[in-house]
């Protein structure tokens, strides 16, 4: 790396800066995703990030080049964590980026023999396929393919699909006070998916509740037995980028979480309630509803998301690599 650049931990008033190579980095390779300051700023205070012990910033004079992140997962089998940064265009290919990563790996190990010492480590990164750079960075650094996500689209301007609520199950619209029986919900539904750690209530919260990206009036939960205050048992939560929304100028719902217990699969509930959620974001006038769900999904989940009527329009990858 240019010896001339200097390095720090990142700051909470670099946000505008992170936000400004985020976009720059969208204008160079678009991968048709963008990031408002609230969502960086909600991402470095995130539970999981320690801006002290796991961040990196790269500085020309007073100017932020290139940021990189830990964002640690919750304690599970393995000590997990996200990479999470990017460097302004005009200063890559000059070794920023593969120093910043190998600058978090470092710090990782570190964390992971405070925070876990004898655990295993993973470290993953998430690639997509309009970002060969980063792929090329992850590569050099030890990073192999782990797993394909789907990125899946539907325009709400089409017709949408009719499908009648299971005989027994009561849907209603998402109120404050399930936030907890939810993520008990998620926590459950998602222990047999690849790589999902149980998110514990701040965490939870950070990515839901609190999250300026949350839109509980196009989420909405299913009880049992036709009762409406019945415990949930399954729930679909949806989420909306501002700042998309004003780079694409018009409306995108995303469909950010679905889950359902155990006990009430293969009823059909989870299919009712994302045409419930489907149908209020139309109403709202959503032009599209997006979601990503894993390629190897154990529920089958891209087959549900099809006969909904999404298409996949791109395909991204998890990079990991164990410490």
């Amino acid at each position: 790396m240019d010896q001339t650049l200097v390095q720090r931990s990142l700051r909470a008033d670099d946000a505008p800066a992170v936000t400004e190579i985020l976009a720059a980095m969208e204008r160079a390779e678009p991968v048709d995703e963008a990031y408002s300051e609230q969502d960086v700023v909600e991402e470095m205070t995130s539970p999981g990030v320690d801006l002290e012990r796991g961040t990196l910033a790269v500085l020309d004079g007073d100017r932020l080049v290139a940021f990189g992140a830990l964002h640690v997962s919750p304690p599970a089998p393995a000590w997990k964590a996200y990479l999470w940064g990017g460097v302004l265009p005009e200063y890559t290919r000059r070794g920023i980026g593969r120093q910043v990563v190998d600058g978090l790996v470092g710090m990782a190990t570190v964390m992971r023999d405070a925070q876990a010492p004898g655990w295993p480590g993973e470290l993953k990164m998430w690639i997509e396929s309009g970002r060969p750079g980063t792929a090329a960075v992850a590569k050099a650094a030890g990073f192999d393919t782990w797993r394909y996500f789907l990125r899946m689209r539907r325009d709400l301007r089409e017709p949408l699909f009719e499908l009648a609520t299971p005989a027994g199950v009561f849907i209603r619209p998402y109120r404050d006070s399930d936030d907890d029986a939810v993520r008990l919900v998620s926590n459950e539904s998602f222990a047999d998916h690849w790589g999902s750690t149980p998110l514990d209530a701040a965490r939870w919260r950070a990515e839901f509740a609190e999250s300026s990206s949350f839109r509980p009036a196009s989420s909405f939960v299913a009880t049992v037995d036709g009762v409406r205050d019945a415990p949930v048992v399954s729930f679909v939560l949806t989420s909306e980028f501002e700042a998309e929304t004003a780079q694409r100028g018009h409306r995108t719902g995303y469909v950010a979480r679905v889950g359902t217990s155990r006990a009430a699969r293969g009823r059909g509930v989870a299919g009712a309630l994302l045409a419930h959620a489907l149908t209020a974001l139309a109403d709202a006038g959503y032009r599209h509803a997006e979601l990503g769900v894993d390629a190897e999904s154990p529920t089958g989940a891209g087959r549900l998301y099809e006969r909904a009527g999404f298409v996949t329009i791109t395909t991204s990858r998890v990079v990991g690599r164990h410490i």
